[in-house]
């Protein structure tokens, strides 16, 4: 099994940075490489399933998903099917000097023929994928608090 592991302090509350995480509809915004049709439910609440589609290291995969775990303002755990592997997504926020660690950990695995040779390029796809993900959450989910005056 892979893993990767990102977690960056985003200027905003974890209750806030929790909410903007729910957000489908915003979600395009900061994890440009996956895209998510037919969600049933907020992806607050435990059930809520989805079909979606994950661009990278070339390679479009459709897959399913569904919210396996929430902790209000702490936790969303997510897993996600595909044809020939599956990933567990961990967003986890925690209160950090006024603001929030996000923290991105994604556990994955690949099966079939090929499974070790793909892994190989996946890892680093994947690695720079989060990587960019949680930047591009921070940068987003701050500029949503409104700042005193």
């Amino acid at each position: 099994m892979g893993h990767t592991h990102q977690e960056i302090r985003v200027e905003a509350p974890p209750d806030h940075v929790f909410e903007f995480a729910c957000m489908v509809d915003r979600r395009r915004e900061w994890n440009s490489y996956q895209e998510l049709f037919h969600v049933t439910a907020p992806m607050s609440v435990v059930g809520t399933s989805y079909e979606a589609v994950l661009d990278l290291a070339g390679q479009s995969t459709s897959y399913r998903g569904a919210v396996t775990e929430v902790e209000p303002a702490r936790l969303i755990h997510v897993h996600e099917i595909a044809d020939h592997g599956t990933m567990d997504w961990f967003y986890r926020f925690a209160p950090a000097d006024g603001g929030t660690l996000f923290t991105l950990d994604v556990n994955y695995e690949k099966t079939g023929t090929f499974a070790g040779i793909v892994d190989i390029i996946y890892h680093g796809a994947l690695e720079r994928a989060t990587r960019h993900i949680v930047e591009n959450f921070a940068t987003l989910a701050r500029t949503k608090v409104a700042q005193p005056a």
